[in-house]
């Protein structure tokens, strides 16, 4: 797709002048992704708007990262540049998003967990990895959204686990398993929040 853009506008879609450093390039990139990211609008027209605008960003950005030449001689952005040219596994999102994350880029870490989600919705850390960064920038709605939506798929794979089981220990199960879940979800919590509080005392 970013085959068919010519290289003048996809420098001014990121709003560069042509010759600009690929370095340059990847922060209006971020810049750009943060500000248009479909998540922060909630009207629908707007929310449609800015799904195309991110199309045009990432066509972009493409299409400037396959055709700098010095971007052959960047080995500290390969594994990102594949990251967000490979849009079909969850995985690499969330991985992004783990890494952002540790780095204090948690608007960056919310929108690799987000695409994580859109492309597996099963994705129970994703749920919970959102939950948490949601949690910290203070989007508390969202963050009691996400993690109750990860407990529930959990519950839900506990009792298939639970039906798979001898009769006689299905009833137990179901209830050591909502308590464990309780257990891992509060333990879970506590290590992101004190693992992140390290990060700050230290950046």
């Amino acid at each position: 797709m970013s085959d068919r853009l010519n290289i003048n506008d996809a420098y001014s879609i990121l709003g560069l002048k042509p010759g600009a450093s690929p370095t340059e390039v990847k922060r209006a990139y971020r810049k750009l992704v943060k500000i248009w990211h479909p998540d922060r609008f909630s009207h629908p027209q707007k929310k449609q708007e800015a799904e195309q605008k991110i199309k045009q960003i990432n066509e972009a950005y493409n299409k400037l990262k396959s055709d700098l030449p010095s971007s052959a001689h960047q080995p500290s952005q390969t594994k990102e540049t594949k990251i967000y040219a490979n849009r079909s596994n969850a995985e690499l999102f969330y991985n992004s998003g783990t890494e952002n994350a540790k780095l204090g880029r948690y608007q960056e870490a919310l929108t690799d967990f987000t695409h994580a989600i859109r492309l597996n919705p099963n994705y129970i850390e994703a749920y919970k990895y959102r939950g948490f960064i949601c949690s910290l920038l203070g989007y508390e709605y969202r963050a009691t959204a996400d993690l109750n939506k990860a407990a529930q798929m959990e519950g839900k794979l506990k009792n298939k686990q639970a039906h798979s089981a001898s009769p006689s220990s299905r009833h137990s199960t179901r209830t050591r398993g909502r308590s464990k879940l309780k257990i891992l979800l509060e333990r879970f919590l506590r290590w992101v929040k004190s693992f992140f509080g390290f990060n700050r005392r230290w950046r």
